[in-house]
């Protein structure tokens, strides 16, 4: 039985992907807590492990040497990483570094998580052949990584995704469950109408993972919902779906916002390669949203 590893097996992405995982694979865990968050869908073995420190990665990766290793450890905080610059590029490029030369002394398949936010989104429908073109330190450092990735020598697959939402155990708040508790508490919230792109359910974004690595399709493949919306119709649908008050949500500019970040405008994504290669895609926005309230409740 090949031996996955999932860093970052805490986070929404990574209890994802542990859960998938757990069909025909010996899956290992790691995150920064000590204590393994995934109750439900265990993976086989759990380590603490900051990926940002150089020989604790070497002594590990040499030990025990897994087959595929999928990278869903990042620092995502958009606005954080234009204030914390060096922070952002440790974490999502040198740990990157860190991981691919601790396996100079074995072959494994390398998965890294990629952002829609290495396009500038002046124009949308992005293709996986589109020139990036990153507005903030966020995406300048995960283009950086994608570089380092391709740079090795290794079998590699780099999935671009983006408005990732989900559920799962201690994880930070994320688009759809941050709507969902301004709702149910009946706050008003502010939701920008001039940004768009393709809000992705995240165990789409895994299943997707599964199948690019079971046919052996290596790349660089855009991963994501299969439907474009600005996020504020994206959250008059999150209202919709849950039955919950449409009228909170205030539809705003991203010049209201006043956001740290320069936010691009139209990211959304084409899935052409990804459908053509796994005949497969991702759910719609309602067919997503649909799957997240049947596990919620």
């Amino acid at each position: 039985m090949k031996k996955v590893l999932i860093l970052g097996s805490n986070g929404l992405l990574g209890q994802s992907l542990v859960k998938i995982f757990n069909r025909g694979y010996e899956v290992y865990g790691c995150s920064l807590e000590k204590e393994n968050y995934n109750t439900k869908n265990s993976p086989s073995l759990y380590f603490p492990l900051n990926i940002t420190v150089r020989n604790d990665i070497r002594a590990f990766f040499s030990k025990y040497q897994p087959d595929i290793i999928i990278n869903a450890a990042a620092f995502t905080d958009v606005d954080k990483c234009e204030k914390e610059k060096s922070l952002c590029w440790m974490t999502n490029v040198k740990g990157i570094e860190n991981i691919l030369e601790a396996c100079e002394t074995f072959s494994p398949v390398f998965i890294q998580i990629s952002s829609d936010y290495i396009f500038n989104g002046r124009s949308g429908l992005y293709k996986e052949i589109d020139e990036p073109d990153p507005l903030g330190h966020y995406g300048f450092c995960k283009l950086a990584a994608e570089k380092t990735v391709k740079a090795s020598d290794f079998e590699y697959i780099i999935a671009r995704t983006m408005i990732l939402y989900g559920n799962g155990e201690k994880i930070k708040s994320n688009f759809v469950t941050w709507i969902l508790d301004k709702l149910k508490k009946g706050e008003q919230i502010p939701i920008v109408n001039d940004q768009r792109g393709n809000p992705t359910f995240v165990d789409d974004l895994s299943e997707a993972i599964y199948r690019l690595i079971k046919k052996e399709a290596y790349g660089t493949f855009h991963i994501s919902g299969r439907e474009s919306c600005s996020r504020y119709e994206f959250a008059l649908k999150i209202a919709e779906v849950f039955e919950l008050n449409h009228e909170l949500i205030k539809e705003v500019s991203t010049e209201e916002l006043k956001q740290t970040a320069h936010r691009p405008s139209d990211t959304s994504f084409v899935l052409h390669k990804l459908s053509n290669t796994i005949n497969w895609l991702p759910s719609d926005v309602e067919g997503g949203l649909k799957k997240l309230k049947n596990q919620l409740n």
